[in-house]
């Protein structure tokens, strides 16, 4: 039992170390459902539920790989679908380790939904970009969340850029900063 833990875990740990963002999450997603329900599996009077049982293993890490091989705004929902499955029944069994009894799906469906909220972003990225691909072939996009401080950056670029186009125009800067 705890091979075979070991073995799935170790298998997802060392493919998400050589993943690219969303992999990761995929991988890790797995491993953690892979050592949650080891560690469930483990404890007197717990047992599988899941008909599939370890079977669900090599199934999620098949489809990460068939992910892998689509284009990236088809790609990247398989990607999320797998990482929040895993996360979800991570959450799951974790909620049974705790005792919470029939609570523990509703927890593990909570986390999932979580989880696949949390992409939503870089899935309608990838979509923008995909599409933007059909029109001009060879483009390429690069997925970068933003953050405050990129956010700030930008702001004070625009604000320095109209500043100057009032200085060269030699109107006041809080005509420009109007438009």
């Amino acid at each position: 039992m705890f091979k075979k833990l070991g073995a799935a875990a170790l298998v997802s740990l060392a493919v998400s170390s050589t993943a690219f963002a969303g992999e990761v999450e995929g991988y890790t997603g797995i491993a953690a459902d892979a050592v949650t329900t080891g560690i469930a599996l483990s404890t007197p009077g717990i047992v599988e539920t899941n008909p599939l049982g370890w079977a669900t293993i090599p199934i999620r890490l098949g489809i990460m790989q068939y992910a892998k091989t689509l284009p990236r705004d088809q790609g990247q929902p398989v990607m999320d679908a797998v990482s929040a499955s895993g996360w979800a029944a991570a959450a799951s069994n974790l909620g049974v380790l705790a005792g919470i009894g029939a609570a523990a799906p509703v927890i593990g469906i909570a986390v999932g939904y979580a989880v696949w909220k949390s992409g939503e972003k870089e899935r309608e990225f990838w979509v923008a970009c995909g599409a933007h691909n059909l029109i001009e072939k060879g483009v390429s996009c690069e997925y970068k969340p933003w953050k405050a401080e990129d956010v700030v950056r930008v702001a004070q670029e625009v604000h320095a850029q109209k500043q100057l186009l009032a200085q060269a125009a030699n109107v006041p800067a809080a005509a420009v900063a109007g438009n």
